[in-house]
């Protein structure tokens, strides 16, 4: 009688797991694509290790490379940062400098209205880095000078600065005063360019800069953006002349990633990645909304549904297995919002009124902290005393 029952309760079991694996197999019928919107993520890394983990479970839609590479921003990101992290540690510092300008090409050339300042903020620095090294002073100062100028908020990883490349970075925040000019012509003529991500300039206008490395991006409307890297020098213009190819698939694909990227989280970027639905004809996004070398923030948007899931983070240190499960968490049907009843980058309720000063829990908290002091203030002033004072 009990080994009937042990068979029985271990063949209940295995039709309880297997169950559970057709539930997980089900999730796998409407796979996903990976939208990159995050606007610090400088290296690939994240992104192909998000990749491959659904790949590895069939939750990942197949798409022509390049347009892969243009959802997910990994054609303009760093993509041999280990690399060149080897090759700088070992003292190759040759081969780290060709490694940074092969990224630095394929950036430029693929900054097709994505924002490749942050992979070229994180090269710069690493530019710099290597002239330090070498004990180059001024090209240090001008490469970090420049990966400063593409990210305000860029401070060096302090594991890879001693004090005299800390001194360097200090100084390099400093713009020096010897100035140049550059003058862009372009065609179409309703062009325009932009100076390290800058405000618009209309193309032919003469702009006076600091003496060093800058970012110019040209671009017009239904035209391919153009970007390059010019060193301005005193005394000596610089001049860009360039005519604009017109758009195609590719670069319409990255203005709308774009678009999406740059929409507040919730109901405002799910509508914007309607456009990119009907552009791949998938209608599940997973995108990135934040992230970094450690971590990704991620968010499932149903375009067909208009429900979306809650930002999960993803550890750079995180298993496959645990990747997987927080994903395939998303994907079901019943932990999906619906994006009509909430407003999901600021988790209220729609339509609902924010919530007056006078309600909000810290305002009491701080009078009833303040009427308990007052209270025991008047209370020890006033009380009889117990003590010979001197």
């Amino acid at each position: 009688m009990r080994g009937l029952l042990t068979s029985t309760i271990a063949v209940v079991a295995l039709l309880v797991a297997s169950e559970a694996r057709a539930d997980e197999n089900d999730v796998s019928e409407e796979p996903v694509v990976v939208v990159n919107a995050a606007s610090k993520l400088g290296s690939v890394d994240q992104i192909k290790r998000l990749r491959r983990v659904l790949d590895a479970r069939n939750l990942l839609v197949k798409l022509p490379q390049n347009l892969e590479a243009t959802l997910d921003g990994s054609n303009i990101l760093v993509a041999d940062l280990d690399s060149i992290k080897e090759a700088y540690a070992s003292g190759e510092y040759d081969s780290a400098l060709k490694i940074i300008e092969d990224d630095e090409a394929r950036i430029l050339g693929e900054a097709i209205n994505r924002d490749p300042i942050p992979a070229l903020a994180e090269l710069s620095q690493w530019r710099g880095i290597i002239a330090a090294a070498g004990n180059n002073q001024a090209e240090a100062l001008r490469w970090f000078r420049a990966a400063y100028r593409f990210n305000p908020a860029w401070n060096i990883d302090k594991k890879l600065a001693s004090p005299r490349v800390r001194s360097m970075v200090k100084k390099a925040k400093r713009e020096p005063e010897e100035m140049g000019t550059l003058k862009v012509y372009a065609d179409p003529d309703d062009a325009t360019f932009r100076i390290d991500g800058g405000e618009a300039h209309q193309a032919g206008e003469k702009i006076s800069l600091p003496i060093g490395t800058h970012l110019v991006m040209v671009s017009a409307p239904k035209r391919k953006p153009y970007a390059e890297l010019v060193d301005i020098a005193e005394n000596d213009p610089v001049r860009i002349d360039i005519s604009l190819d017109p758009e195609t698939t590719l670069d319409r694909a990255a203005r709308l990633v774009d678009a999406t990227a740059s929409a507040p989280t919730g109901k405002s970027r799910l509508n914007r990645a309607r456009a990119l639905a009907k552009l791949t004809g998938v209608s599940r996004m997973l995108v990135v909304e934040d992230g970094g070398d450690d971590h990704v923030s991620v968010r499932l948007y149903d375009t067909d549904s208009r429900k979306v899931s809650k930002t999960f983070d993803l550890a750079g240190n995180a298993s496959a297995e645990t990747i997987a499960r927080k994903i395939v968490a998303a994907l079901d049907p019943d932990n999906l919002v619906d994006i009509n009843t909430v407003v999901v980058n600021q988790r209220v309720v729609e339509g609902a009124r924010p919530t007056p000063w006078y309600a909000r829990w810290y305002v009491w908290a701080a009078v009833g902290a303040f009427a308990v002091g007052s209270y025991a203030t008047y209370d020890y002033m006033t009380r009889e005393p117990t003590a010979v004072r001197f």
